[in-house]
């Protein structure tokens, strides 16, 4: 079962995509079969709190609508007794059964995401209407809460579009939810929306995702651009207003060619691909060069999980390209079967790559290979028994 498709149960995934995502709110109901306590709860927020050094903003408090100063996270637990709400940012980055589920929904979904944490008393409000710059999926781990959501005033705002430059919509919410442990409200982006605590304690996720737009491109083209050095040189000078057109055009027509000589959306794809990180990057001692083979070839390896990755046969057909997380790792003089074998599995032993590559020396040949792919964090060894 797809991440997203566990997340939006008993909603039918295809039923949201077409009518739902980026179009309308709606609320969805767990009945009591699922909850997010695997993810989030007091106690983890404790722990968070009592043993990690959290700095402003990522640790904040709002009250009466709006965000406190830096200072007031010295006075965290006197705020929160006023009703002030706790916020926790990027706790996909703190908490690892959250980083597995952002990871693993940003490899379905093939954007970025985000996890913050909202910890509210009851009947308080933290923040007045307003809308957020990416869509959003909201978790209610503990408590209830009730929300209102309103249509959007200004259709896919970009980041800088902030909904504090623009003017709430007046008439009434379209969308008014309880929500309780285990349920889930989806919110388009730029659609307005505030919450109320009910009478208990309540803790929520907004899961954040933050979509690639027309703009977003472009910019990347841009990047693209500096690399050539007529879009670098000086336009005329504008005392010839003919020579400046002139200039303009043929510009123009330099980037019409570029476009057609370009896949400009399979090369855009790749760059997307590489911006993704590993769930988890270290792999020490090995990746420092100690105890690789711990248990010789009866060694265990794991691939990196949830990384969008492409493996390319190199021009000279000597080997093979592996692109992931941004970045190129060569392998030569290996058959295609074994690239396919190694990434079409989550684990695999030495003793396994000896049966896929029966021609090859151990020592000789398939050792530096594996050392080469644990050093550049493509593959990681499972711990042995003993170091």
């Amino acid at each position: 079962m797809s991440c997203l498709t566990h997340l939006i149960q008993p909603l039918d995934q295809e039923e949201f995509l077409a009518n739902n995502w980026t179009r309308k709110a709606i609320a969805i109901s767990s009945k009591g079969h699922k909850n997010f306590t695997d993810l989030f709860s007091w106690d983890k927020l404790n722990h968070l709190l009592n043993f990690h050094q959290i700095e402003y903003p990522d640790l904040r408090l709002a009250f009466d609508g709006k965000v406190l100063e830096a200072k007031e996270n010295r006075n965290l637990t006197e705020w929160c007794q006023k009703g002030a709400t706790l916020i926790l940012d990027q706790i996909h980055k703190r908490i690892p059964e959250v980083a597995l589920f952002a990871s693993k929904l940003t490899y379905e979904l093939g954007y970025p995401t985000q996890v913050n944490a909202y910890c509210s008393w009851s009947s308080k409000k933290g923040f007045s209407k307003h809308y957020d710059t990416h869509d959003v999926f909201i978790l209610q781990v503990e408590g209830s809460k009730e929300w209102y959501v309103y249509t959007d005033t200004f259709k896919y705002p970009l980041p800088n579009q902030k909904s504090s430059s623009f003017t709430p919509p007046e008439e009434e919410a379209y969308l008014s939810c309880i929500l309780y442990p285990g349920d889930v409200l989806y919110i388009p982006r730029g659609h307005w929306h505030y919450a109320v605590t009910k009478e208990e304690p309540s803790i929520h996720l907004t899961l954040g995702i933050h979509c690639r737009t027309g703009v977003d491109l472009l910019e990347w083209l841009v990047g693209q651009l500096q690399s050539r050095e007529e879009w670098r040189k000086s336009l005329p000078l504008r005392i010839d207003e003919t020579s400046f057109n002139v200039g303009v055009e043929n510009l123009i027509q330099d980037l019409e060619g570029y476009i057609n000589n370009h896949n400009l959306s399979e090369e855009y794809n790749n760059y997307l691909d590489g911006l993704g990180k590993p769930v988890e990057a270290y792999n020490l001692p090995y990746q420092a060069g100690f105890n690789i083979f711990c248990n010789g070839v009866k060694t265990k390896f794991k691939v990196s999980q949830f990384q969008r990755l492409k493996i390319l046969q190199m021009a000279d057909e000597d080997g093979y390209k592996i692109l992931v997380s941004g970045k190129e790792v060569s392998i030569r003089g290996v058959p295609e079967y074994l690239v396919k074998n190694l990434f079409s599995r989550e684990t695999f032993t030495g003793k396994d790559v000896i049966n896929w590559l029966p021609d090859y020396d151990w020592e000789i040949d398939i050792m530096p290979m594996l050392w080469k792919l644990v050093n550049e964090k493509v593959i990681f060894v499972e711990p042995g028994v003993q170091i």
